[in-house]
This record gives C-alpha cells, sequence and structure tokens, in this order.
C-alpha cells in the first residue's frame, strides 16, 4: 500500500484576510518559499511532494519512519505563520487514504496522525501532451495553457476512478499516483496524444526518477508510447 501524507494549512484563508488588501503578491511569495522548503523535506528522505490547493499538500512518503515524518512535521510548523495539521495513511488505494486523511482532519483534535500499515511500491506516471510545444506556436501559449488545464482535470477524473491521485507539475507535465493493480487499465483509458513514463518502486522520489527517465527515452526516440522502469525485480504485479 503506498503511503499518503496530507499536510493542511489550517484556518489558511483568515491568515490571508489579516494581511490586507494588497496581499496577493505576499500569499503568492510566501506560497513559493513553503513549497519549496516542504519539497526538500520530503525529498531528501526519498520521498516526494505534489502541491494542491496550496493550504493542502499532498505527500508521497513510503519508506520514511514514523520519526522522520514526526521531523517533518515540526519543520513545517516552524516554517508556516499558521498552525500546520499532517496524517499520514499507507492503503492500498492512493484515493482512499486521501479520503480518510479528509476525515480525520474534519473529526481529530490532534496535529499529527500517523497510522500504521504495509507500504508496498509507489506507482508514478510523468505524462505529457505530444508536440506541445509545436502546438503553442501554432496555436498561442494561452489557448495551450487552456488545454492543457482541461487535460489535466480529465486525467485527474480518470485516475480517481482508478483509485488513484494525479497533480499538475508545470508546462504540460502531469504526475499520477496509482495502484500496482490498476495503473495498466489508467494508461488504456488516456488519449493516443499523450506520452507517459512509468516509474515503480518503494521510495516515491526514485519512482519519480524513473517515470522521468523512461519519458525521456519516449522523447528522444520517438518510438512508444510509454516506457516503464522498475528499480526492485521483486515487485509482483
Amino acid at each position: 500500500m503506498p503511503r499518503i501524507t496530507v499536510i493542511e494549512l489550517y484556518r489558511y484563508r483568515y491568515w490571508t484576510e489579516k494581511l490586507g488588501f494588497d496581499r496577493e503578491w505576499i500569499i503568492q511569495s510566501s506560497q513559493a518559499d513553503l513549497y519549496s522548503t516542504l519539497q526538500k523535506l520530503f525529498s531528501k528522505n526519498d520521498g516526494l511532494l505534489i502541491p494542491l490547493r496550496y493550504d493542502y499538500y499532498l505527500g508521497l512518503s513510503n519508506t520514511i519512519s514514523k520519526r522522520k515524518h514526526e521531523e517533518i512535521f515540526t519543520a513545517i510548523s516552524t516554517s508556516t505563520p499558521v498552525q500546520v495539521r499532517m496524517v499520514s495513511i499507507a492503503h492500498e488505494y492512493p484515493s482512499t487514504a486521501q479520503l480518510l486523511a479528509t476525515y480525520y482532519l474534519a473529526t481529530s483534535t490532534k496535529n499529527f496522525i500517523y497510522i500504521e500499515g504495509k507500504e508496498d511500491p509507489t506507482v508514478v506516471l510523468h505524462i505529457d501532451i505530444d508536440n506541445i510545444t509545436r502546438l503553442t506556436y501554432e496555436t498561442s501559449i494561452y489557448e495551450t495553457y487552456t488545454l492543457t488545464m482541461k487535460f489535466f482535470t480529465e486525467v485527474a477524473n480518470i485516475a480517481y476512478r482508478y483509485g488513484g491521485l494525479a497533480g499538475y507539475l508545470g508546462g504540460d507535465n502531469i504526475i499520477a499516483i496509482l495502484p500496482l493493480n490498476s495503473y495498466k487499465k489508467f494508461i488504456d483509458s488516456l488519449p493516443d496524444y499523450v506520452k507517459i513514463g512509468i516509474g515503480i518502486s518503494y521510495k516515491p522520489r526514485k519512482a519519480m526518477e524513473l517515470a522521468t527517465k523512461a519519458l525521456d527515452e519516449i522523447r528522444r526516440e520517438r518510438k512508444k508510447r510509454f516506457i516503464e522502469y522498475r528499480d526492485v525485480s521483486s515487485i509482483q504485479e
């Protein structure tokens, strides 16, 4: 079961409203700084962070111990102007893990919750749209941006249908996290005009590295729609 860690910046909106009317540049700068801090905290422990709404973040944290999660929680708490809450759950379906995390955040008074569970490999898919650069120059930057946002919404909905989650990485890059038992069905549901790099590892950062390696190979060779790399030969399908 992949381990999903949800981070909440509690009562974030109330903090932003105290900044006055000329606040948006402060909010955007603060969000960028915090995302950088959080990404480094997770990545140095072989995890990976995905921004959701910037008042919520999704961490992929397989192989990170409870003690390390507590250290990350403490570090985050000293880096934000608001109270931080964290829930970490291992579950076969990432979509269910975040549902459970949402429930705990809504019903518990605890700021840190770590639920033990068997951890399976993380399946990361790095997805992009074929020939996006050419399309950008044939249409416009804004039109391809809106196309990418529409495509991301479609991918996110398909991923959720198969028990997974998706995040937007910038440009035309999308990350999806799927269960081992359904990622191939997810791929079959995507349109033909996308390229998909697949990485599978117990360590989320490694899975992302392998997925990116696979995607770069597809871009270079232009022969396959998707390529998969695994770093653990004993992983069973």
